[in-house]
């Protein structure tokens, strides 16, 4: 019994347990914009995706949105990089009343149970910053808060 216990266990543990890698196909995802525009991952093919996770309730995450909203402010239509924010575990009325007041006007999305986008890319702690390739696969990731210079850094290669 105490073994088939332990090796339900492994299956499970080995069957839903992952993380995404840099060079891993990125999840497919379709959400809907505080606009109401509906988006999706194909929508960015041919470009740089900036894929950003955060929440109303986080601290670190409050403290870098203001060098993430000067970022998408210096974006051109035509830049080969566009950027999406996802909210998390927060509420519609949180998350648009948090944007409001702070004077955010990047694209963002609400994920309020964290499975719909935050599960399929692995999100245990947020902020998480991932690009992803014009051909829809990881090309880097940070977790936690970026200083200014790591923002810089981060997107460097990216911006025209």
């Amino acid at each position: 019994m105490k073994r088939t216990f332990l090796a339900i266990l492994f299956i499970c543990f080995t069957t839903f347990s992952f993380a995404l890698e840099i060079g891993d196909k990125a999840p497919n995802f379709k959400v809907e914009l505080s606009d109401g525009k509906k988006v999706q991952l194909s929508d960015y093919k041919g470009k740089y995706l900036f894929l950003h996770f955060w929440a109303t309730w986080c601290g670190p995450c409050r403290k870098e949105l203001p060098e993430l909203q000067q970022f998408y402010q210096s974006l051109s239509p035509s830049s080969k990089i566009q950027f999406l924010a996802v909210c998390i575990s927060d509420t519609k009325k949180s998350m648009d009343s948090f944007m409001k007041k702070n004077k955010f006007t990047f694209p963002t999305a609400l994920d309020e149970s964290g499975f719909l986008v935050a599960f399929p890319y692995d999100v245990q702690a947020i902020p998480v910053s991932i690009i992803i390739n014009p051909e829809g696969k990881i090309e880097k990731q940070v977790i936690g808060m970026m200083s200014p210079k790591a923002l810089e850094n981060f997107v460097k290669d990216y911006v025209n």
